[in-house]
């Protein structure tokens, strides 16, 4: 039985939090705000060889997710959550384990590499995984 409680309480850290549509990797400040943070759960989600140029235009075309519409391209910080909190829910080994972020640093984009956790500068024609990663305001539970 789904109540109250069960909704505004978020899970363990890289557990399924159904109401949220995918997997709880933590919280972090954006906009001077706490947010909660969810990926999509597992590799199905994976939209494929994409490049940085259109990172959240692949995203934003995958359109809801198990009920939520509000998907986004992650940021650096998103990924960074996700290899420390739920990295089994990602591809680990050899180039597929490089996924984008929609972070730049210096005009540079940043990729962040599940299988030894490298954050690393990339050329835009490179094509990498992106994950859908949405977020929301934890005191608005």
């Amino acid at each position: 039985m789904i109540t109250t409680e069960t909704i505004s309480r978020a899970p363990t850290l890289g557990q399924a939090w159904p109401e949220q549509g995918g997997i709880y990797i933590g919280q972090r400040l954006i906009d001077g705000e706490v947010h909660h943070i969810i990926t999509a759960a597992g590799i199905e989600f994976d939209i494929e060889k994409v490049e940085f140029k259109n990172v959240d235009k692949a995203v934003a075309d995958v359109g809801e997710i198990n009920g939520h519409a509000d998907w986004r391209a992650p940021d650096q910080e998103d990924l960074m959550l996700a290899y420390i909190n739920a990295p089994e829910q990602f591809v680990r080994e050899g180039w597929d384990s490089i996924y984008w972020s929609r972070s730049e640093h210096h005009d540079w984009p940043w990729a962040v590499d599940f299988e030894n956790g490298n954050v690393d500068d990339n050329y835009r024609s490179n094509e990498f995984r992106v994950r859908p990663f949405r977020s929301f305001v934890a005191s608005s539970i």
